[in-house]
């Protein structure tokens, strides 16, 4: 007698049914990291243009744009020298070490702006660049005297 036995065809069809349920599970998961990765695209897209705009009017630091909000923050290095680390000895290979001279750091006043964009329920944050440009623009903005 020729041809399959009902016990195996039913495992025939079982391990069918397990690879197609595995097939539409990784479709599913691939559909929603390709959505994520479209929502962080047009994320970094609107970035650009905000990018754009701050470097047109510095003084605009906040605000709405549809489903994007966005702010920027501007930063220096004493905030985290105060609470941070301790870079004095730090060790990089072997017996070399790093002498940070850290009043030094705090003299040189790194600057740099933060620009936080949120879409729904994704975000993203991005270090700029700080300029006199802005400088000036804000503490002109601040004191009232805006042209």
């Amino acid at each position: 007698m020729r041809g399959f036995t009902l016990v195996e065809a039913l495992i025939a069809v079982l391990v069918l049914g397990l690879v197609v349920t595995a097939s539409l599970k990784l479709v599913m998961l691939s559909e929603r990291g390709l959505a994520q990765v479209r929502v962080k695209e047009d994320l970094l897209s609107e970035a650009n243009r905000y990018m754009i705009a701050l470097a047109i009017d510095p003084t605009d630091t906040f605000g709405t744009s549809g489903d994007v909000s966005w702010e920027v923050e501007e930063k220096n290095v004493n905030e985290f020298l105060d609470s941070a680390l301790v870079l004095e000895g730090l060790k990089l290979f072997s017996e070399q070490s790093v002498s940070v001279d850290i009043e030094k750091l705090r003299a040189r006043e790194y600057r740099w702006r933060e620009l936080a964009l949120t879409k729904g329920n994704e975000s993203i944050r991005l270090f700029l660049p700080f300029s006199e440009l802005a400088a000036s623009s804000s503490d002109l903005a601040a004191s009232g005297d805006r042209r």
